[in-house]
């Protein structure tokens, strides 16, 4: 399939697939024809080909804007030359990749704002994690981080350490959007303190509170 039928046949998913957040077509696309893994409900630019690379795995309930991209290598600085005519196959010139690839896996319910740049230093975007947007990510970020800058920092946590592992726990993102959905109250509004009130949290045997964020 060339790249302006597979473009056609991913308008038609959106279309009779009510968007990105559902199509199953679209999702089947992306991982036969760039080799990148999108679960339930993520969308954005991780729809886009070429955004990320092959190997990619986009976790459930992800939120991605648009301008987000992701390199798997860097050019080998410690070489006579830069060049990838010494370390692309694909250019002809050396029999096999002499720098490989990693891969990125962006975790459940992460929030990745506009035009960030993760580099070949990151490798995981934790759960319900946040970059700000125009960011460049040189490492891993932790599960809950609030991080952002150029290299970005880590700015605080969104909740306190109680808090987090009750999450965790609850491995909420694991439920399809009707079961989450029967619980909207709680999904709108802050996250109580103890969270152990919250219904989706309430089996997780926990005291925790969300009082007070903490600062790295």
């Amino acid at each position: 399939m060339c790249s302006r039928t597979r473009a056609k046949a991913m308008r038609l998913a959106y279309r009779f697939e009510a968007g990105q957040f559902f199509s199953q077509t679209a999702r089947q696309i992306m991982m036969q024809y760039t080799g990148v893994s999108i679960e339930a409900y993520s969308y954005g630019d991780c729809f886009v080909p070429g955004a990320f690379p092959t190997g990619s795995m986009i976790g459930r309930y992800v939120s991605i804007a648009g301008g987000v991209r992701v390199f798997s290598r860097n050019h080998p600085m410690d070489r006579l030359s830069m060049h990838p005519f010494f370390y692309n196959r694909n250019l002809g010139f050396v029999s096999q990749d002499t720098i490989q690839s990693g891969h990125v896996r962006i975790d459940h319910d992460a929030w990745i704002g506009h035009n960030v740049i993760l580099t070949p230093g990151c490798t995981r975007i934790g759960i319900g994690s946040v970059v700000g947007a125009g960011s460049v990510v040189t490492r891993d970020v932790p599960d809950f981080a609030v991080v952002a800058g150029n290299p970005a920092k880590l700015l605080r946590y969104r909740f306190d350490t109680g808090a987090q592992r009750a999450i965790l726990r609850s491995e909420w993102w694991t439920k399809s959007i009707e079961e989450v959905a029967s619980h909207m109250k709680w999904m709108t509004e802050s996250l109580p303190s103890p969270v152990s009130q919250h219904p989706l949290l309430s089996h997780n045997d926990v005291t925790a509170t969300t009082a007070e964020y903490r600062r790295a």
